[in-house]
């Protein structure tokens, strides 16, 4: 026997439809009212314009939620081993101070006009764990100019830049300046590991990571409409490299690894691009597409 549908069951579902239309429709709406201000000029890029508190808020909040998601997987190790806070101090003093600054001594002009501000690491550990630390130095975070370091620092620079900043609250300023002192002799190893990521994501990711589409337009590689360096699209059908060297993998990593080697008097730079990683980026490239 069939059973009749009560009324306010129907009531209830079309009161459930039109929120969601409503909501849907205030949102397109917020959206498109974003586009317009975008596109009329009206929305100063300017770093001397501080961003609106409600941003800067909302943006710290997804910061947090997304690094300690990500964060909690990741195994800490020992870190009070002095030599490796002492290795930590090394990476610190090449890559880390001119933004950061330390105690006693500020960031470098650049680091100070930076919109958002970069923090002081010295309180670093207060507002994240060390497994997050480890992350954010390890994979940079999006929009502040905070890079990844991944690719320039070994495993073992990581861990030990992450030491330094968990023994930092403890260090005196006389303290910390013997250690950066001491630290001078030594460099910051970096990683010459190709990365984990499956290909053909990690050779997509390493011309990113050594800002090779600040020159050139690679496809598949969102980046400047810039026309420094040729095109790199459809490499594979291409018979020299900087017209003198045949177009294998071997040559082209050669080119990448060392540009110099191949023509003393080309343009372009040596990106210190290990010999590993130079040759999962020409792998890369010569894959048809």
């Amino acid at each position: 026997m069939a059973t009749r549908q009560k009324p306010g069951g129907v009531k209830h579902r079309h009161k459930l439809w039109f929120g969601v239309v409503g909501a849907s429709a205030l949102v397109l709406a917020g959206v498109a009212a974003g586009f317009v201000i975008l596109l009329s000029g009206g929305f100063s890029t300017a770093a001397t314009t501080q961003h609106f508190w409600i941003t800067h808020r909302l943006l710290d909040i997804g910061l947090s939620v997304s690094v300690n998601a990500a964060a909690s997987h990741i195994k800490v190790p020992a870190l009070t081993d002095p030599t490796m806070i002492a290795q930590g101090m090394a990476c610190y003093r090449m890559h880390c101070i001119d933004c950061h600054g330390a105690p006693g001594e500020a960031p470098a002009a650049a680091g100070r006009g930076m919109l958002p501000v970069p923090a002081p690491l010295s309180q670093a550990t207060r507002d994240w764990s060390t497994a997050a630390l480890y992350y954010i130095t390890k994979k940079g975070v999006r929009m502040t100019g905070m890079p990844a370091w991944e690719f320039r620092m070994s495993e073992h620079s990581l861990w030990s830049t992450v030491a330094l900043l968990a023994a930092m609250p403890q260090l005196s300023i006389s303290q910390f300046d013997d250690l950066k002192a001491r630290s001078q002799s030594s460099t910051c190893p970096v990683n010459t590991v190709s990365p984990q990521t499956p290909y053909p994501d990690r050779g997509e990711m390493l011309l990113r990571q050594y800002a090779c589409h600040s020159c050139h337009r690679i496809e598949g590689v969102t980046g400047p409409k810039t026309y420094a360096g040729p095109e790199l699209n459809r490499w594979s059908e291409r018979k020299y490299i900087a017209g003198v060297l045949p177009n294998t993998r071997q040559n082209l990593t050669q080119w990448i690894h060392n540009p110099q080697s191949v023509n003393p008097l080309t343009m372009m730079p040596n990106l210190a691009v290990p010999e590993s990683h130079a040759e999962e980026i020409a792998r890369y490239l010569l894959a048809p597409r």
